[in-house]
């Protein structure tokens, strides 16, 4: 009786063994995912200002990955403004939902086989704030390509 029982003790070893560990991030490796739009050669618009908090929460909630995200806040007034700035450093329109509306959305989606090189695997987002009353939020989501 003995004997078995050890035998199956070192089988669940070996089996648990060869697993992969799952990998727990935590906050330095969140703020190092935030998305610094400098790296593709973009200019951040400049009424907005970079919100850590959301960055690293959006990121964790990713858990794992090697997505960056970056979310900037501005004034509600500028998100029309904001979404022209980003169309012509990115030389393409974006896609609008709920035109007209307070809760206008401007989408620029670069994952795609036809998107320029320079900017393939960014999806940007322009809208009114979820998580902030009265502001806009500039949402930056960068998958690099696979090495």
């Amino acid at each position: 009786m003995r004997a078995r029982a050890l035998q199956v003790a070192a089988l669940l070893v070996t089996l648990v063994s060869g697993l992969p560990l799952a990998v727990q991030e935590g906050p330095a490796a969140w703020l190092a995912r935030i998305f610094d739009p400098a790296s593709l050669k973009l200019e951040a618009f400049a009424g907005a200002q970079l919100n850590r908090k959301l960055s690293t929460d959006a990121i964790a909630l990713e858990r794992g990955g090697t997505k960056q995200i970056a979310i900037y806040t501005l004034p509600l007034d500028q998100v029309k403004a904001a979404a022209e700035h980003f169309g012509k450093q990115l030389g393409t329109k974006a896609q609008i939902m709920a035109e007209g509306s307070p809760f206008e959305t401007h989408v620029y989606d670069l994952t795609g086989a036809s998107a320029p090189a320079r900017f393939k695997g960014l999806r940007l987002v322009i809208s009114r704030s979820q998580f902030v009353d009265n502001k806009g939020q500039i949402t930056l989501e960068y998958t690099p390509a696979a090495q």
